[in-house]
């Protein structure tokens, strides 16, 4: 169902509840049948964006939220250059008010400027963030301290998987790259799929432009 299609239902079903009250239908059941299509609505954008396995879903949910700091993001990576990254990030920083989420964006920008002493200092500031062990494995495998990487204990096996595709990424091995993203992303759903698809794009994009590194 396209976004085109699923505007079309809503509005529909709006001129049906709007029909009915001007043809006397209880008002009960009409608010029976708007309280249903809500509860529809929100359990499928929940689905999307948790739950898919296929990313065109929560791509779907959000396209038009491209104004929204951290789908901004995204799309700067799905479509965009390091400029809209660091757009996206800046944005981030003024509108997000969970102070360990803009962390956990910072420390990506500074992997974007290849600033990793900056990096290491704000995975030091992180207290809460889910995601702290993850950006320290990450971390790891851009100062190429590979077995340290690896060693790290994470919550999900795509994140794994994301860590041998990062030390691919650093030792300009695109074969392994290829193999070890997609299985990142294989064992994905929703918005972190389609995360992962997106920087997958972007780095296959850049791929010529990065600097070769001795493993």
């Amino acid at each position: 169902m396209t976004i085109l299609r699923f505007i079309i239902i809503y509005v529909v079903i709006l001129a049906l509840g709007m029909l009915a009250a001007v043809l006397g239908v209880p008002q009960a059941v009409s608010l029976s049948v708007f309280t249903a299509v809500a509860i529809i609505l929100v359990v499928s954008y929940m689905y999307a964006m948790t739950g898919a396995k296929d990313s065109k879903w929560p791509l779907l949910a959000i396209r038009f939220q491209k104004k929204s700091p951290m789908f901004a993001y995204i799309f700067a990576l799905r479509d965009g250059t390091l400029e809209d990254e660091l757009e996206a990030v800046s944005l981030i920083e003024k509108k997000v008010k969970n102070q360990e989420t803009v962390l956990d964006y910072q420390f990506l920008r500074a992997l974007r400027l290849n600033d990793l002493s900056g990096a290491k200092a704000i995975i030091s500031t992180m207290k809460t963030s889910p995601r702290k062990r993850f950006n320290i494995a990450i971390h790891d495998a851009a100062n190429k301290k590979y077995g340290v990487a690896r060693s790290h204990k994470l919550d999900f096996i795509w994140m794994e998987y994301y860590i041998e595709a990062y030390i691919a990424l650093v030792q300009h091995n695109k074969e392994k790259y290829i193999e070890f993203m997609e299985k990142a992303i294989e064992e994905t759903k929703g918005l972190q799929k389609l995360t992962n698809e997106s920087t997958y794009a972007r780095d296959l994009r850049e791929w010529q432009d990065r600097p070769k590194s001795k493993k």
